[in-house]
């Protein structure tokens, strides 16, 4: 674990469960670490706490690309949204050294 700036010295980790009653009285068991474990995860979404002190997770659904790939070349794609059209166009400095003249063509093949 990381050292804390101010006083220098690494947290301590307690394992165990914390029961919370009345939003005032807390209780802490540390030999009962087993119950209602679960792995860790990264995800968005909504934590709360409910009323006898447990803590309910909600997920957020996740939104996928709404974008539809028209036209593919060597550097660039054209994609459309429900709004918008998209051009993107990608050179690697090694590849041209005059990128003006690549990126005309690129943007001619992919606006036919």
């Amino acid at each position: 674990m990381a050292k804390d700036k101010k006083t220098g010295k690494s947290p301590i980790a307690i394992k165990g469960v914390m029961d919370v009653y009345n939003d005032k009285n807390i209780t802490f068991n540390p030999n009962d670490t087993n119950e209602n474990v679960v792995t860790g995860f990264r995800r968005r979404g909504v934590l709360t706490m409910l009323s006898n002190g447990r803590m309910g997770f909600m997920a957020l659904p996740y939104k996928g690309s709404t974008t539809k790939k028209l036209k593919r070349t060597a550097h660039g794609t054209l994609s459309e949204s429900e709004d918008n059209y998209y051009l993107y166009i990608r050179i690697d400095k090694t590849v041209c050294s005059d990128f003006r003249k690549l990126m005309a063509k690129e943007t001619k093949e992919l606006l036919k």
